[in-house]
């Protein structure tokens, strides 16, 4: 009888089938709004971005608090 090839154990195929990054949910979609706004600043006519959620152009929108985002420094490293 000729040698054949080793069988593969079925533990050996699930380590296989799972090798490698697990599935992610997709992020969610960026929030849109409507197009075909105009800056509401009189003379102005930029036309805005659907994605600008604002009533104003870079150049008219009044200046914003900023707000820090990403990890917070625990307090006895930041000390």
């Amino acid at each position: 009888m000729p040698d054949r090839a080793r069988r593969k154990d079925v533990s050996d195929v699930a380590e296989e089938r799972y090798r490698g990054a697990s599935v992610r949910p997709l992020p969610r979609p960026n929030k849109q709004y409507t197009t075909g706004r105009v800056c509401a600043e009189p003379g102005c006519e930029t036309k805005l971005s659907r994605y600008n959620k604002w009533e104003y152009c870079w150049q008219h929108e009044p200046v914003h608090a900023y707000v820090p985002r990403g990890k917070r420094k625990s307090r006895t490293r930041a000390a």
